[in-house]
């Protein structure tokens, strides 16, 4: 059976990767952003995974636009590969995990997954008209050489980008923009995004900025929260969880009857009563911005008053690679021996 571990990353826009030059990509994230973010993107998912790829041997690559069209036998469209009935899509890898993105189509659409030959899943893409239709589905497989094929068995089939992982951790983004927690924790979006993936560790973003525009108070957010948590725990993974960067501009009304600070300190409190490790990259943020002149602080982390740029981006990235080394990652040096395998 596989060894990699999956490390998820479930959050909202700033985990999507806004301000991190995720908008200049694709655009500013719409309400429940689901599309995929390029890797090379300095998005603070990325920059923790190319982290812990260096230390570990992990490896994470994508494939889409191009590189996908140039794999496939039927019709190319843009960014994706577009194939037709009896057309199929073939990519020669070396992974023990594939997370593969397909966009629905509005009329009967079916796909099957194969690898080496052998069929491994048959995928209804059929969806209602949305401006959401991205659905992404895990392969898990032995390490080794093989053959990744996806065949149209009926109507159209668009996938939209493969990331295949190997190595002794995957690190997952599953942040979807403009998505508040008493959303993200719907049947709807967990069993898609977290519970699939059997994750390790699941890393979630707290008090995001659409969590505390809800106008719901911080002991309703605690309330979701702390449900998060038993939701990750009852999967059999390891919760972890970071504050969310500080903001500019106005603090509480008129987008909330609370602080803003209110929110965040609720992320405290309930890391603190559930025993969880917190990265408090909200008060690393202050503690950095405290040193600058007044007037270089707004230009210091942020791209606009509510989403931080690249260099906030890093800031995250790093509080967290820390938290994980510390008390996840290589916690043990035996552990860290018995997973590292040659890339």
């Amino acid at each position: 059976m596989p060894k990699i571990q999956t490390i998820l990353v479930a959050g909202d826009s700033h985990t999507w990767g806004q301000g991190s030059g995720g908008e200049l990509e694709l655009d500013s994230p719409v309400n429940g952003e689901l599309r995929p973010l390029a890797f090379t993107c300095p998005s603070y998912v990325n920059l923790l995974r190319q982290r812990i790829g260096e230390l570990t041997g992990s490896l994470a690559i994508e494939y889409q636009g191009k590189a996908l069209s140039d794999l496939c036998e039927g019709n190319r469209r843009g960014q994706s590969a577009l194939l037709d009935e009896g057309h199929r899509l073939v990519l020669p890898a070396n992974a023990e995990l594939y997370r593969i993105c397909f966009q629905g189509q509005t009329e009967s659409s079916r796909a099957e997954i194969y690898l080496d030959g052998i069929g491994r899943l048959e995928i209804d893409l059929t969806m209602p008209v949305s401006a959401h239709m991205y659905r992404f589905i895990p392969l898990l497989c032995e390490d080794g050489p093989k053959s990744l094929e996806i065949r149209c068995r009926s109507g159209s089939v668009l996938v939209y980008r493969i990331e295949a992982y190997r190595g002794p951790y995957a690190l997952i983004n599953a942040g979807i923009g403009s998505c508040p927690l008493n959303r993200y924790l719907t049947p709807e979006v967990w069993d898609s995004w977290i519970t699939p993936w059997q994750p390790a560790v699941v890393i979630a973003e707290g008090n995001t900025i659409n969590d505390w525009l809800t106008r719901e108070s911080p002991a309703e957010y605690g309330s979701l929260l702390t449900q998060e948590l038993e939701m990750i725990r009852s999967l059999g993974a390891r919760p972890y969880l970071h504050t969310v960067s500080p903001i500019l501009g106005e603090q509480a009304e008129p987008h909330s009857p609370y602080l803003y600070s209110e929110m965040v300190d609720a992320v405290r409190k309930v890391a603190a009563v559930e025993g969880v490790p917190l990265a408090d990259t909200n008060r690393s943020m202050e503690q950095f911005l405290s040193g600058l002149p007044e007037q270089e602080r707004p230009s210091a982390l942020f791209c606009d008053p509510w989403h931080p740029n690249p260099r906030g981006h890093m800031l995250y990235a790093q509080a967290l690679f820390e938290l994980l080394t510390a008390d996840f990652l290589f916690s043990s040096p035996a552990a860290f021996c018995e997973n590292q395998r040659d890339p």
